[in-house]
């Protein structure tokens, strides 16, 4: 005998099948919005009246604006239309830390999309990265507009927490392995940063390399920086690349976000004591010390710190290991939502993989889906480890 579970599941599979066949012919509709951002819409023929709406991560401050092609996205998007969902994303008016013009531009697709096709049942937000301090600052600001949210490997912990983490990467790396970064945190010339080894010379190669030294130096001053840092790490390749990695947002955007402070500073360590390195006392004493400003952390918490008051279904969705935006994250934003006794609207699922945003697409897929049959049906997903085999 088939058990009803296993009736359904078949049913569910079939349906969705028969959606997939009738949703393969599509339309696109592309425009740029009044403040310069490009935005696109991808509907299906069979469109099943629900709109997600995706927040794409941070981009290079010196790259033109472009649509998304955060990896992964078009097999995400194409498997959503696939089913019947409208998806619809914007350039944001500015690149770098745009979480401020990427609200505002994902906000106004709904309206936008309502004159082009038509004003959808439920809308879906989706976010990325930088994108989910986005999506959840509408979900939190505008639960009225919106009916679901999932940001994906997140700064949800709050801007602030980024921002000292990527700051103190830079200054402890400067401590461990001086000269090799020209200037320092809040005055580091904008430099070619792409540590490939086929890639023409330059400051990404340089810090790889010094990395990867470090580790047989002696005292090992690459691992006594993962060390002091708590990066997530597993290994001496995961730790060297995690490192380049987290560096690397300093040289290509420091600038960017001093600029948005109006040169007001958003990190400060003064009454910073590190921990983990092999003299705690000398390390304290030698690292450079940075005096924060009240506007620079203003802005901070304005783009954007989460208060936890979550008001419509949340799932989010993190790698264990995620040396850029860490893990972290997720339990702060889990004490937010508990300080407002709103847990119950929130479910967070982890991934365990090195890596930022290193999902597999049936992760992300399965955290969408869970997503979608808490809105539609009040079926409230699973937390914990969705790790794809």
């Amino acid at each position: 005998m088939i058990r009803p579970a296993k009736v359904r599941t078949m049913a569910l599979l079939l349906c969705t099948m028969l959606v997939a066949l009738g949703a393969s012919a599509q339309q696109v509709f592309n425009g740029t919005a009044d403040d310069g951002s490009i935005y696109q819409f991808v509907t299906p023929t069979v469109w099943n009246h629900q709109l997600v709406l995706y927040a794409h991560g941070i981009v290079d401050p010196q790259e033109p604006l472009a649509l998304p092609t955060d990896g992964g996205f078009s097999e995400f998007r194409d498997g959503l239309v696939a089913q019947g969902f409208a998806v619809g994303y914007s350039s944001y008016a500015t690149n770098g830390f745009a979480i401020k013009e990427g609200v505002r531009d994902t906000d106004q697709l709904k309206g936008i999309f309502s004159k082009l096709v038509g004003k959808p049942a439920k809308t879906l937000l989706v976010g990325v990265s930088l994108g989910s301090a986005v999506v959840l600052d509408l979900a939190e600001n505008f639960p009225e507009k919106y009916d679901g949210v999932l940001p994906m490997c997140g700064l949800i912990g709050g801007s602030p927490l980024e921002v000292e983490y990527v700051g103190n990467s830079r200054v402890l790396f400067d401590y461990f392995f001086p000269g090799v970064i020209p200037g320092s945190l809040l005055h580091t010339p904008l430099l070619a940063y792409d540590p490939s080894p086929s890639a023409t010379p330059n400051i990404g190669q340089l810090v790889a390399l010094k990395l990867i030294e470090g580790l047989s130096a002696p005292g090992s001053p690459t691992l006594q920086l993962a060390n002091t840092l708590g990066l997530e790490a597993d290994g001496a390749v995961e730790i060297v690349t995690g490192l380049v990695e987290v560096l690397g947002f300093d040289v290509r955007f420091v600038n960017d976000v001093l600029v948005r402070t109006d040169l007001a500073s958003p990190y400060g360590n003064r009454y910073t004591w590190y921990r983990g390195s092999l003299n705690d006392l000398a390390l304290n004493k030698g690292v450079e010390r940075v005096a924060g400003t009240e506007h620079g952390f203003e802005y901070l918490f304005r783009y954007y710190q989460p208060t936890g008051k979550v008001k419509i279904p949340t799932v989010t969705l993190h790698t264990t290991r995620d040396p850029l935006v860490p893990f972290w994250h997720e339990a702060v934003y889990h004490l937010l939502a508990t300080e407002h006794h709103r847990e119950r609207l929130l479910v967070q699922q982890s991934v365990t993989r090195f890596g930022h945003c290193e999902f597999q697409p049936a992760e992300v897929m399965g955290a969408f889906s869970g997503l979608v049959g808490w809105v539609d049906f009040g079926v409230k997903p699973k937390g914990g480890d969705v790790t794809a085999p």
